[in-house]
């Protein structure tokens, strides 16, 4: 695509299409229906996505995005790098698939519940944080991330000591009161939720890096639910989202972050949960 210059041509809005039958107009979408389908615009990652809601409400972000229009304000510039014209025609040609009402109506079917960074409900331990989540979409009690709370992350390729760690650890915190947070991966992360969910006591906290009806890696669907039920399943990408590479380190800051203390049962030298530990110290 053409590099914007601030003499080009701006596209002109196209005429809004007419709502499907049963769907809401967008005029009486909530604002969160907005940021929803703004996380979900290719190349929108956490920084991007921040940057743009802190500039313009939701509403108005989409309909520039839906335009193609570029942005003026130095932190939106910013965000969207040197190649920024590129990003914005993506959007713009993104957002014409995309129906924000449809997308919605999809979010409410699905049990999923939408939070913005500033907003009644916003979890404090996160909006505190050094780099909150613009958006946060989550399945269960967002009231549960209180109290103390306690990351045990680890390898995927655990030993059979490191599984038996992280199940007791689990148990015994939960047992005891204390939130027991996880990344939800296969190895450490399930050992340890399973460990809280058996001793049914404090709720349990999954953060994930994919949307909530994208269960990776697929064996963990049970536990995805039960962890929803039990406490709540946090991620900052939109329904649909697939497990891209990049979005394991943003997931970890929210481990992180929501978390008093990590504990790492067992890792490899640069495994992804030290990656989780660096962002604690942050």
């Amino acid at each position: 695509s053409p590099a914007h210059r601030d003499d080009a041509p701006v596209p002109a809005d196209r005429p809004a299409d007419p709502p499907a039958e049963g769907l809401p107009a967008s005029s009486e979408l909530p604002p969160e229906a907005f940021a929803a389908v703004l996380a979900g615009l290719p190349g929108m990652g956490p920084a991007r996505l921040t940057a743009v809601l802190s500039v313009a409400t939701p509403a108005d972000a989409w309909a520039r995005v839906a335009a193609g229009r570029p942005w003026t304000q130095p932190a939106a510039v910013r965000a969207l790098g040197a190649r920024g014209p590129e990003v914005l025609a993506r959007w713009r040609d993104a957002a014409r698939d995309v129906d924000p009402a449809a997308a919605w109506q999809a979010l409410v079917a699905s049990d999923v519940e939408v939070t913005r960074h500033g907003r009644p409900g916003y979890p404090e331990v996160l909006a505190s944080d050094v780099e909150p989540p613009a958006v946060l979409f989550h399945r269960g009690d967002l009231a549960v991330i209180s109290g103390p709370r306690v990351a045990i992350v680890g390898t995927r390729r655990c030993s059979s000591v490191g599984t038996a760690v992280a199940f007791e650890l689990g148990r015994d915190l939960a047992a005891a009161g204390v939130v027991v947070v996880s990344g939800l991966a296969t190895g450490v992360d399930a050992a340890a939720h399973r460990g809280a969910m058996a001793a049914g006591g404090a709720p349990p906290v999954g953060v994930v890096g994919s949307g909530l009806d994208v269960v990776y890696p697929r064996g963990q669907g049970a536990l995805w639910r039960s962890v929803g039920r039990a406490g709540v399943l946090l991620s900052e990408a939109p329904l649909g989202a697939r497990p891209e590479r990049w979005r394991f380190p943003a997931r970890n800051r929210i481990i992180a972050a929501c978390s008093d203390l990590v504990v790492v049962v067992e890792s490899h030298r640069r495994g992804g949960s030290l990656h989780t530990v660096d962002e604690a110290d942050r």
